[in-house]
């Protein structure tokens, strides 16, 4: 089954997210362990800074692997300063480019915002500008699919009033202390596949998050890293993961996630859990 298929029928993926790795040795370390242990999902975006370096990876590992570029599947996102319609094509451009690719399977508008400014006025003529331009190169094939990034049910519904064209994905922070179960619940009834970024808290609460009572008490329950348990919380939701890691050794003892199975009795009481910490920029602010 392709990529593609999975996303179209809900059905987990994991990916190597990328953010915050720029330096190319530790990246193709990473990625290499990543094809070795079965990944073929990377996810990148413009504002990472590391697309060229992961289109110089690809060309050694990729052969190296033996696969072919149809066999992998790559994300990125446009930039919140490349919205509307006078940078957003030449960037989207750049992008392939820098990945050395003829199209990109899944592309995002990173933010609902323009350079993260919440009140700007121009934010929702941008977004609609973005999304027309995505659009026509997704006809033009340079796109496989487009989706979002960090948008909230007012945002999709703004865009689905304008567009006909559905994103295909929602990619939004998701773990046990901060759930938006009505957002999910959006997503399932509109066909959005929902991804979680964030799933093991971010830097700045991992160490919270994995202090969780019950969280410990699941993962020796399920004999597993309380990474892959938090990781799994979302996997055995149908919630695609992109977990970050710089160590190769990480990349592959969080693939163990796609052997994990948690009972809907474990994912609720997860999901009881009242605390909402939000670790990321925040898009509720968004106009």
């Amino acid at each position: 089954m392709s990529h593609h298929d999975y996303v179209k029928q809900n059905m987990p993926l994991i990916g190597i997210g990328t953010w915050q790795i720029t330096k190319e040795e530790i990246l193709h370390k990473v990625i290499d362990a990543g094809f070795e242990a079965g990944y073929r999902f990377i996810d990148t975006a413009q504002v990472y800074g590391n697309e060229a370096a992961i289109g110089r990876i690809l060309e050694t590992l990729l052969p190296k692997h033996g696969l072919n570029r149809e066999d992998i599947w790559i994300t990125s996102k446009l930039s919140p300063s490349n919205a509307g319609l006078k940078s957003a094509r030449k960037s989207i451009e750049g992008s392939l480019k820098n990945l050395k690719v003829e199209y990109i399977d899944l592309l995002l508008i990173h933010w609902p915002g323009s350079k993260l400014k919440s009140e700007n006025p121009k934010n929702k003529t941008l977004r609609d500008e973005s999304w027309k331009v995505m659009c026509e190169m997704m006809d033009e094939g340079k796109l496989k699919s487009i989706g979002v990034s960090n948008f909230e049910i007012s945002h999709l519904e703004e865009l689905k009033n304008n567009s006909e064209i559905v994103p295909a994905v929602n990619q939004v922070e998701y773990h046990p202390h901060f759930h938006q179960d009505d957002l999910v619940r959006y997503c399932r009834e509109n066909d959005i596949h929902f991804q979680a970024y964030s799933s093991l808290g971010s830097p700045t609460y991992r160490a919270e998050l994995s202090e969780e009572p019950i969280i410990k008490k699941m993962a020796k329950k399920y004999k597993v890293d309380i990474p892959v348990l938090l990781l799994g919380f979302a996997y055995c939701q149908g919630i695609s993961v992109l977990p970050r890691t710089t160590s190769a050794e990480h990349v592959v003892s969080n693939y163990q996630v796609t052997k994990l199975t948690i009972s809907q009795e474990d994912i609720d009481s997860l999901l009881a859990l009242k605390v909402e910490h939000k670790t990321c920029w925040d898009p509720r602010v968004v106009v």
